[in-house]
């Protein structure tokens, strides 16, 4: 049951724009971040004590304002974006009907060709 909300949820608010999207992916990158990001140069970043660095590294360039990259955190921990996870669950829906033929009411909707009798050579 919980798992049909999901799904809900997943392909009703996941086909909304991309402005109204965007404010639940810097969410969703934000989190990824704290969870699988590089833990010791944020921590690093914030030491900004005398003691610990010295006065030319106290002074805060743009380095120090840029953030880590996700793209890499979501690859290497096989996590989908908001965005891809809504391609995907569309996709999974799309193949449900069309080669499941589940639920029989949409799949009734589509018109299908036969299948190729013959086969085709491989080159």
């Amino acid at each position: 049951p919980i798992d049909q909300l999901y799904l809900f949820i997943i392909i009703y608010g996941g086909g909304v724009s991309n402005n109204r999207l965007d404010p639940l992916f810097k969410l969703q990158k934000k989190c990824v971040r704290l969870l699988f990001g590089d833990r010791e140069s944020f921590i690093d970043k914030f030491r900004t004590c005398a003691r610990t660095r010295s006065l030319q590294e106290q002074q805060l360039g743009s380095s120090f304002y840029e953030k880590e990259h996700t793209k890499p955190l979501f690859f290497k921990n096989c996590l989908l974006t908001v965005h891809s996870l809504y391609k995907y669950t569309c996709l999974l829906e799309m193949f449900k009907i069309v080669k499941l033929e589940d639920p029989d009411s949409l799949a009734s909707l589509f018109n299908r060709s036969p299948p190729y009798s013959a086969l085709i050579p491989l080159l």
